[in-house]
């Protein structure tokens, strides 16, 4: 979908989001679990449920299948 000489920069800033996000989800849920397993329960599922409207709209993007 990129020109030749911007894939290399794609994915490097795609992996540099996705560890940026692996970080901070990992330093967030490692300090709600020290204060509180039930706030660590609603941060985990607020994460998740926000997601889903990526999936949906991704979905709704992809072309028809034969």
């Amino acid at each position: 979908m990129l020109p030749e000489g911007q894939r290399n920069l794609a994915c490097g800033l795609y992996y540099a989001g996705y560890g940026a996000g692996w970080l901070v989800g990992s330093l967030v849920s490692g300090i709600l679990y020290e204060h509180s397993i039930p706030a660590l329960i609603g941060f985990s599922m607020a994460v998740q449920l926000s997601s889903l409207p990526i999936f949906i709209l991704a979905r709704r993007r992809q072309p028809a299948r034969a």
